[in-house]
C-alpha cells in the first residue's frame, strides 16, 4: 500500500473511523436521550477529518472552518439567550450543518485554481455568512427574541422606511454599538484572511488522492443533505409557506371570481343604507381614557360610549399582532375557529357587492409594500378606491394626516346601499409622525403614543360627524387591527408576544333609523358588549349588522347579533390560534 503523509491511506481511514465510533459511543453514554440525532454531529466531525486529510494547511483549514461555523451557529446561541432554545434535534442539525457547510466552502476553495475566482466566491460566501450571523443577532438585540417566520413575514409586508422606523423606535443604542464592533472585527479578520489556496496534499496523478477527494465530495454532499433540516431551512420553509398562502389568496381571487356566483348562492340583499367600517392601527385600548386610562386621550369617545346610539365592547382582542395576518382573517370568511382555506374565503367586499352594495375603500396606508398582501387584494375589489398615502411602496411617512380621510369621505357620493371601509394610519410607529403639533399635549414616558391616541379620537369623531350627514346613514363600526405594547416599549412583534398587544378598542354607533328598524340586532349587540371577541370575527359581525346572510358561510356562534353567539371566553385565541388569551 502506498504511503501518504508517513502512513498508509488505509491506516489513516481506519483511525478516522475508530474516532467516529468512539465519538458516537461517548455521546450515547453521556447523552442517551440525544442518541437519535448524535450521528449528525459525529458525521460533521468525520467530514472535516477527511477534508483536512486532503490539504497541506490542515490547521488553517480547521481554524477557518471553526470560526465560520461558530458564526453560523448564531441561532443556537441566540435561542439560549432569549430563553427560546431550539429543539434538541434542530440544535444538533444546525451545529452540524454549520460545520459541514463551512468546511465544504474551504474545501472547494482549495480546489479553485484562479485567484480572481477564489476572491469572487469568497466574497459571496463571507457576505452570506455575515448576513446569517447578523440577522438572528440583530433581531435579538432589537426584540430579545429568536428570529422566526412571523418576523420574516412582517418584513415582506413592510417597506424599508417602516423597518427603519421600527429599528429606531425599538432597537437600543447599545445594540447599534455592538453590531458596529462585530462588523469591524469581521472585516478585520477577513483582511487577514485574504483568499488563498489551501493546497491539496496530493496530485491528480495519485489514484488514492483522487479517490479520497471524490469520497470527500460525496460524503460532504450527503452530509449537507442529511443535516439540511436545520434552523435555516425551518425558518425559510415556514416563511415561504406563509408567503405562499398570501400569494395564493391574491392569485385565487381571479379564479374565485368565476365561481363566486355559485359560492354566494342564496345570499340575501341585506339592509339598505350607508354603513361605515373604520379600521384603526396599532391602538392599545389601555391607553384610551374611554377604557379607564388615567389621561384624557379620548375625550370624544368618553362622551359617546354612554350615548344611547353606541354599543361599546369591553373585551375585544386581536387575532394576531401584525396587520396583514389580522386583516386577512378580519375581512374574509376565514377565522381561527374554522378550517376554511384562506385562499378560497369570501371577502367582505365580495359579499357586500354580491348583496348589491356599492363599495368604497379609503386608506392612508401604503397600497403596496414589499409584498402584494391580501389587504391590498381585498381593497382592489372595491368599486371606488382612494389611497391618500402618495409614498406608495416607498415609505410609511404620510403626505397627509388621517384627518384628510374625513375630508375625502365628505366627497363620496352616497348610494342607497353602500359599504365604506376606511383604513387609518392610526397609531403606527413612529408615533410622533402620526399627529400635528397641535395635539402634542400629553406628558410622560408614553407621551408620543398618547398624543397619537388623542389625534385618532379627533379623526374618528370627524369621520363619524361626516358620515352621519349622509342620506340614509345607518351606522359606523370601529376596531383596531392590533395594539402596541407601549409600556414595555416592544411594539407588536409576535415573537415577543404579550397580552397587551391584543387589547384593542371596538365599538359601534348606530342611527335612530337603524335602532328603530332593527331593535333585535341592537339588543343582542348590547347583550354581548362584555363578551369575549376576537377581530377575525369582524367579517361575520359586519355582515350581520348589514343584514347580509351567506348560507354557506354563516356561523351563528360567531355572530354578535345572534342569541346563539358563543361567549365562552376560554375559546378565544390569538396568533392565528397558537396562543391562548388571558
Amino acid at each position: 500500500m502506498k504511503k501518504w503523509w508517513g502512513k498508509s491511506v488505509m491506516a489513516y481511514v481506519a483511525e478516522v473511523l475508530v474516532g467516529y465510533g468512539l465519538l458516537e459511543l461517548l455521546i450515547y453514554i453521556i447523552f442517551p436521550f440525544w442518541k437519535a440525532k448524535s450521528g449528525d454531529l459525529a458525521l460533521s466531525v468525520l467530514v472535516l477529518t477527511f477534508a483536512s486529510a486532503c490539504l497541506e494547511k490542515k490547521r488553517q483549514f480547521l481554524l477557518r472552518t471553526l470560526f465560520m461555523a461558530v458564526l453560523l451557529m448564531a441561532p443556537a446561541f441566540v435561542g439560549l439567550l432569549a430563553k427560546q432554545p431550539l429543539p434538541i434535534a434542530m440544535q444538533y442539525r444546525t451545529i452540524a450543518f454549520s460545520l459541514i457547510f463551512s468546511g465544504a466552502f474551504f474545501f472547494l476553495q482549495a480546489m479553485l485554481p484562479f485567484r480572481k475566482i477564489r476572491i469572487g466566491i469568497s466574497a459571496v460566501f463571507y457576505l452570506i455568512v455575515f448576513l446569517l450571523f447578523l440577522l438572528p443577532w440583530g433581531y435579538f438585540f432589537a426584540s430579545h427574541s429568536l428570529l422566526n417566520a412571523s418576523a420574516v413575514l412582517a418584513v415582506f409586508q413592510t417597506n424599508p422606511a417602516e423597518a427603519k422606523s421600527y429599528l429606531v423606535d425599538f432597537m437600543p443604542w447599545q445594540a447599534w454599538g455592538i453590531m458596529a464592533v462585530l462588523l469591524a472585527a469581521y472585516v478585520f479578520l477577513l483582511r487577514q484572511w485574504r483568499p488563498s489556496l489551501l493546497s491539496m496534499r496530493t496530485s491528480l496523478q495519485n489514484r488514492w488522492g483522487i479517490i479520497l477527494i471524490m469520497f470527500c465530495i460525496v460524503l460532504t454532499s450527503y452530509s449537507l443533505y442529511r443535516t439540511r433540516d436545520s434552523f435555516y431551512k425551518h425558518l425559510a420553509w415556514e416563511s415561504q409557506r406563509g408567503l405562499q398562502a398570501y400569494r395564493d389568496f391574491s392569485l385565487y381571487r381571479e379564479a374565485r371570481a368565476s365561481s363566486l356566483k355559485e359560492d354566494l348562492s342564496g345570499i340575501n340583499k341585506g339592509h339598505s343604507g350607508v354603513y361605515v367600517l373604520v379600521i384603526g392601527e396599532s391602538q392599545n385600548r389601555m391607553h384610551m381614557s374611554a377604557y379607564g386610562y388615567n389621561q384624557e386621550t379620548t375625550p370624544w369617545l368618553d362622551r359617546m360610549k354612554n350615548d344611547s346610539h353606541t354599543v361599546f365592547f369591553t373585551d375585544a382582542r386581536s387575532c394576531h399582532t401584525h396587520t396583514v395576518p389580522v386583516l386577512s382573517y378580519a375581512l374574509t370568511a376565514k377565522n381561527q375557529y374554522d378550517h376554511r382555506d384562506l385562499a378560497k374565503a369570501t371577502t367582505l367586499i365580495e359579499a357586500a357587492k354580491a348583496a348589491g352594495y356599492k363599495t368604497v375603500w379609503l386608506s392612508n396606508q401604503v397600497r403596496y409594500g414589499a409584498w402584494d398582501t391580501p389587504t391590498s387584494a381585498i381593497a382592489s375589489e372595491a368599486d371606488q378606491q382612494e389611497w391618500l398615502n402618495t409614498h406608495v411602496g416607498e415609505t410609511t411617512e404620510t403626505a397627509v394626516y388621517d384627518g384628510a380621510l374625513a375630508d375625502r369621505l365628505a366627497e363620496v357620493k352616497p348610494s342607497d346601499k353602500m359599504l365604506i371601509v376606511i383604513h387609518l394610519m392610526g397609531n403606527h410607529g413612529s408615533y410622533i409622525d402620526r399627529y400635528p403639533q397641535d395635539f402634542a399635549v400629553e406628558k410622560g414616558p408614553t407621551a408620543e403614543y398618547d398624543n397619537s391616541i388623542l389625534y385618532n379620537d379627533y379623526v374618528v369623531q370627524h369621520i363619524y360627524d361626516t358620515a352621519k350627514q349622509m342620506p340614509n346613514f345607518q351606522g359606523m363600526v370601529y376596531f383596531a387591527d392590533h395594539a402596541d405594547d407601549v409600556d414595555r416599549n416592544i411594539g407588536h412583534d409576535a415573537s415577543r408576544f404579550t397580552q397587551d398587544m391584543t387589547r384593542i378598542p371596538f365599538y359601534m354607533i348606530f342611527s335612530d333609523d337603524y335602532m328603530k328598524d332593527y331593535p333585535g340586532a341592537v339588543r343582542e349587540l348590547r347583550a354581548h358588549a362584555t363578551s369575549g371577541f376576537t377581530n377575525d370575527l369582524i367579517y361575520n359581525t359586519m355582515l350581520a349588522v348589514m343584514g347580509v346572510v351567506i348560507p354557506r358561510d354563516y356561523e351563528e356562534q360567531n355572530d354578535l347579533t345572534c342569541p346563539e353567539y358563543n361567549n365562552d371566553k376560554t375559546r378565544f385565541r390569538t396568533l392565528h390560534g397558537q396562543q391562548e388569551l388571558d
